[in-house]
């Protein structure tokens, strides 16, 4: 074989520092992923305790039994507004993160096949006579583990993202069935009186 220690040292270096690169980039994500969910859940939290603030004066300030069945009942339908908010945006931090990672690993796959496609060809310059019938098969491998990566990659995107569409669909029908379902329960109440 034709390679020299000195050049399997230096793509070993190489594909090290680019490895090395893609840990601190894929760190830099997830941090960057934590930061955003912190904020969330600190203005999340600072939201609902200003409206159970709100609620817990209204209903000190209530003078009928009416008054605080109404405040219940229409407190219901903010505090899911707010939960379904969190999540449909921890949702999107945790499908960027993935996203994120989901990339430099595809690079990092990409640049392994790479490298194997090239040490095959390095192999079939340096090969004996009659062995090209077998680096060939190599190659077919390679080319076909490729392929099969990429289409589990792409179907994966695919489903991830539609199931991710159903549920907010889903979610928002049902907060906005309750919302009407609320309303017409306060609606009842008022009426009663």
């Amino acid at each position: 074989m034709n390679v020299s220690p000195e050049k399997m040292l230096s793509a070993f270096r190489s594909t090290a520092e680019i490895r090395v690169h893609e840990l601190a980039i894929a760190s830099d994500s997830l941090l960057s992923g934590v930061e955003h969910l912190t904020a969330l859940n600190l203005n999340t939290g600072r939201a609902l305790l200003d409206e159970a603030i709100a609620v817990t004066q209204a209903a000190a300030s209530a003078r009928e039994p009416r008054t605080l069945v109404e405040l219940q009942v229409g407190s219901i339908t903010p505090v899911l507004r707010h939960g379904h908010a969190w999540l449909t945006t921890a949702g999107t931090v945790a499908g960027q993160a993935q996203s994120d990672a989901l990339r430099l690993l595809e690079a990092g796959m990409s640049q392994w096949l790479q490298g194997v496609i090239l040490t095959l060809e390095l192999l079939h310059r340096s090969a004996p006579a009659g062995s090209a019938l077998t680096v060939q098969a190599l190659r077919s491998v390679v080319a076909n583990a490729s392929s099969a990566y990429d289409g589990a990659t792409r179907a994966a995107a695919h489903a991830t993202a539609t199931a991710r569409t159903h549920a907010d669909q889903a979610a928002s029908a049902a907060l906005e069935a309750l919302d009407r379902s609320t309303s017409a329960t306060v609606s009842l109440i008022r009426s009663a009186a």
